[in-house]
């Protein structure tokens, strides 16, 4: 109840890059609480806390949204300018998660340690194992995927989900443009349907993708703070910079890529409110179910782009 009204939604509309504070303090509490309640699952149910915080903000932004379309329908590309804001609502959560989850790989510890608050008191703390586990795991799987595809890169892909990748030649082009595009297909679906399904869960699915490319700076941030002759707190702001510098790689394709996931979220989003009014045998309704049909074809024309330019990226590496 208290985080959820830390920021009204007429203030984040108005003012989205607060949503990045928000998605930061989310994140430091949610890892807290899944560590000390959960500490074997912690790395997942991190997400779900924080996805269980920012669920009525955006949900009362959801209803909001629904209602101005209602009234004042239009094209696509119309619908789209209205709805900048929870797009960018969406993208300054997105950065704040991802900056969360960067600094935390580097501030916790590999092994586990004990602090102790005063003499007598002690207890264990959180670890980069405890935090990160699934995190590691999904971005070795996805390491052997990038090598079966196209051997000899060494590079992270962006997408967080893996597929088989059998039947791609080294340096088929188109080859890797549809596997990408397909894998990516698989998530915007996901989102869709999360969204439309649980009001605002597509948003477990974004907070993942933050995590993953949170934990990928994280992970170039700890190696360059490794290598430095000092450790203090301009060594670490300097780390966290080759981190953010880092990941400035996944700009090119990583932008329409996760646009789109945002873009089928809000469709989904907007579809799943009108129904919560029963509107669905109104014209209202199918107003909005025009609109969110063209959002999604503007959503996997996005995915396209972005798995064009990942391939490229891929085979010049």
């Amino acid at each position: 109840m208290v985080l959820e009204t830390l920021l009204p939604s007429a203030i984040a509309r108005e003012k989205p890059h607060y949503m990045m504070l928000v998605a930061f303090l989310f994140a430091i509490v949610g890892m807290w609480l899944a560590y000390f309640i959960f500490p074997n699952s912690a790395s997942i149910l991190t997400i779900a806390f924080i996805v269980i915080a920012a669920e009525p903000l955006l949900r009362r932004t959801f209803m909001q949204e629904e209602d101005e379309e209602a009234r004042k329908p239009g094209p696509a590309s119309t619908f789209l300018e209205r709805h900048f804001d929870l797009i960018a609502m969406y993208s300054w959560f997105f950065v704040g998660l991802v900056l969360a989850y960067m600094s935390w790989y580097i501030i916790l510890p590999d092994m586990q340690p004990e602090r102790c608050l005063m003499d007598g008191l002690c207890g264990e703390f959180p670890t980069r194992q405890s935090i990160f586990s699934e995190q590691e795991r999904q971005l070795m799987s996805i390491g052997q995927l990038r090598e079966s595809v196209s051997p000899g890169t060494g590079n992270i892909a962006f997408s967080s989900t893996g597929m088989a990748a059998g039947g791609i030649a080294n340096g088929d082009y188109w080859g890797i443009v549809q596997f990408l595009f397909t894998n990516n297909a698989t998530v915007l679906l996901l989102a869709i349907l999360f969204s439309f399904l649980f009001g605002e869960g597509a948003l477990f699915l974004i907070g993942w993708n933050a995590s993953i490319i949170g934990t990928v700076m994280g992970k170039i941030a700890a190696q360059a703070l490794v290598l430095s002759p000092v450790h203090d707190i301009f060594s670490i702001f300097h780390a966290l910079l080759f981190g953010i510098y880092y990941g400035i790689g996944f700009i090119p394709h990583g932008v329409p890529e996760i646009g789109a996931y945002y873009i089928g979220a809000i469709a989904g989003g907007i579809i799943s409110a009108s129904m919560a009014k029963q509107t669905y045998r109104t014209n209202e309704f199918k107003t909005i179910a025009k609109d969110a049909a063209a959002l999604i074809i503007i959503a996997v024309i996005l995915l396209w782009v972005a798995a064009m330019i990942e391939s490229f990226l891929w085979l010049s590496a």
